[in-house]
């Protein structure tokens, strides 16, 4: 990240990504016209491969909670420091600005990050179909309003799963095989009390071997959709 001064905030900025930490408070000191600056230097739409650290003190960066946040805004905040790290679109939305059209689907890239650390971006889990022969999925509007996005990171054996959904749900996470079968592999409980903000970390988690998975919620019987594990 590059140092920056936005409105006489000190400002880390990737213009890679596009996305930026500022210190406490820094976030709500920058005009709107300035945000959008920073997100139009992003030079692609990205999935962002490892998990977030804080540039200043390498503190594990943790998702805000905060009732008067945009909604679908997830903003990352370092528990040490107090600072604020926002993805572009994350940024464009708590500044209360209009997001561009999206690029062309050739703009959009994996950055480079350990095979064994991956994060999908907007997937609405709920009845979504990833076909694997076209690359094509559906959804419905129904499942776009259960969950934003879900990140998924690896290390080893262990999986970090975390989500939101807009009523306290209790959560369980199913992996299957890549077989036409899709055969169950595995069944964790994610949050065993309902909940609105999801977090879980699995033991015994193995890429070679988990190749989709789906997530069942306790307050709806709709159909439960497979989305592909990137590798």
């Amino acid at each position: 990240m590059n140092v920056r001064n936005v409105d006489n905030e000190i400002v880390l900025h990737c213009s890679t990504c596009g996305s930026s930490f500022f210190d406490k408070n820094g976030i709500n000191r920058i005009t709107a016209s300035s945000a959008r600056l920073l997100t139009e230097e992003a030079q692609g739409q990205y999935v962002l491969g490892n998990q977030k650290i804080c540039p200043k003190d390498k503190s594990i960066l943790l998702e805000k909670v905060d009732l008067s946040l945009p909604k679908n805004t997830i903003l990352l905040e370092c528990p040490s420091c107090e600072g604020i790290f926002a993805y572009p679109d994350d940024l464009l939305k708590y500044k209360g600005i209009k997001a561009p059209q999206p690029l062309a689907s050739g703009a959009f890239k994996l950055l480079p990050a350990p095979k064994s650390l991956f994060m999908l971006a907007s997937f609405a889990v709920l009845t979504i179909a990833v076909l694997l022969n076209t690359g094509s999925f559906s959804t419905n509007t129904r499942a776009e309003k259960v969950i934003g996005k879900v990140y998924l990171s690896t290390s080893g054996f262990l999986l970090s799963v975390s989500f939101k959904t807009q009523v306290s749900e209790t959560s369980t996470i199913v992996f299957y095989d890549a077989t036409p079968e899709r055969k169950e592999t595995g069944r964790y409980s994610i949050s065993s009390e309902p909940k609105k903000i999801h977090v879980g970390t699995i033991r015994g988690f193995d890429k070679n071997r988990d190749a989709f998975y789906s997530i069942q919620f306790s307050k709806t019987s709709t159909p439960i959709s497979e989305v592909q594990l990137e590798k």
